[in-house]
């Protein structure tokens, strides 16, 4: 490549220093001080990292590389590295477009030599100032994407107590010792039937006051799953989760509608309390989901909803905490973990993990 690639803890001093502004030659003196800095470990995750910023604009259809959260003194900024397989003058608009509808922009340049071609756009928001870069190989059909996101509260000058208080204060709040319960609640055993979305929440680790047990189940037909946990354990509260990968059906939505209501029957025959939930909602531009899925979903959510209704079932209703709004059921690109399938850590935090408790309480005041 023909311009230096540049470690997001060089693009975040360089934005704070000199303003929302390109590289300049002072970029290997910015790189050794921020070696001086004595930030954090970057965080390097798959898919968009935590508190990514649902505003910035993602191509559906471009890969994720890399993905680094950093924090420096406090200050929080995120670096996107994405492949694009398709023209960069494409993709230009897109972004262009796209940032127009959320962002005030402040630069925009672009270079079209003979051998490669760039596209530059800078631009902020009330939290964040934000840099993408596009660059592409002359014949090549694939442009590389950088993304660079750095959150004007809690800049450069806070202290590190200071820091560490927020950090503190932000694991309290997600790890559920600050979640209050009744203690009916917290006598109960509760066992939760789910996938992989289920065994991401680590509900062990978020609500540790909780009794409860997961149990992963990796097709729909949760049958089997839950017949043993009845029959060896049987709990107080019986959580069953579906997940999105099941839709559209392999034999008829019919089947799935017949086997949730027998296992809500089984469950009910030996006293315990069933819970059921709907279906993460999906992205149903990114391309590793198929045609028709996100449809199925819907109307797989919309007879929980009814039949719940109808049986008097407590609902944790996934959907309605994740989907954009009512009136866009798609999965909110803030908690997308990249794949428009699975939510990423952030979705657990701020959305998930208020609704389970709630959701089980009333499934105590209603009983079997």
């Amino acid at each position: 490549m023909k311009k230096a690639f540049v470690f997001i803890t060089v693009i975040f001093i360089l934005i704070l220093v000199f303003g929302c502004s390109k590289i300049t030659d002072r970029a290997s003196e910015v790189i050794e001080e921020s070696k001086e800095a004595g930030g954090e470990e970057p965080e390097t995750t798959v898919g968009l990292p935590a508190g990514f910023p649902g505003t910035v604009p993602i191509h559906s259809q471009a890969d994720i590389n890399e993905s680094i959260k950093e924090i420096t003194d406090g200050a929080v900024s995120y670096y996107i590295n994405m492949g694009f397989d398709g023209e960069i003058i494409q993709l230009a608009d897109w972004y262009e477009g796209e940032l127009e509808k959320n962002w005030q922009i402040d630069s925009i340049s672009s270079s079209d030599y003979d051998d490669w071609s760039d596209f530059y756009v800078d631009a902020q928001d009330s939290e964040y100032y934000l840099s993408i870069y596009l660059y592409q190989d002359a014949g090549s059909s694939y442009v590389t994407i950088d993304i660079n996101a750095v959150r004007k509260t809690g800049e450069i000058g806070e202290t590190e107590e200071a820091a560490e208080e927020t950090e503190e204060a932000a694991e309290e709040a997600t790890s559920g010792t600050a979640v209050t319960y009744s203690g009916e609640l917290e006598d109960a055993d509760i066992a939760f039937i789910c996938a992989s979305v289920g065994s991401a929440w680590n509900i062990g680790e978020h609500f540790p006051n909780l009794n409860i047990t997961v149990r992963d189940e990796y097709q729909f037909d949760k049958g089997d799953a839950v017949r043993d946990i009845l029959r060896n354990d049987r709990p107080d509260i019986m959580i069953i989760k579906e997940c999105a990968a099941y839709f559209p059906p392999q034999a008829s939505m019919e089947a799935y509608k017949d086997l949730i209501r027998d296992w809500v029957n089984l469950c009910r025959g030996e006293g315990v309390i069933p819970v059921l939930t709907t279906v993460v909602p999906i992205d149903p531009d990114n391309t590793s989901n198929s045609e028709g899925q996100l449809e199925s979903i819907l109307e797989f959510n919309d007879w929980i909803h009814e039949y719940c209704e109808h049986e008097n079932i407590s609902v944790l209703d996934l959907e309605a905490s994740l989907r954009v709004s009512i009136d866009n059921r798609t999965l909110n690109p803030r908690y997308d973990s990249g794949d428009g399938l699975h939510p990423n850590d952030l979705a657990y935090q701020e959305k998930l993990d208020g609704i389970l408790i709630p959701a089980l309480e009333r499934a105590l005041e209603i009983g079997y």
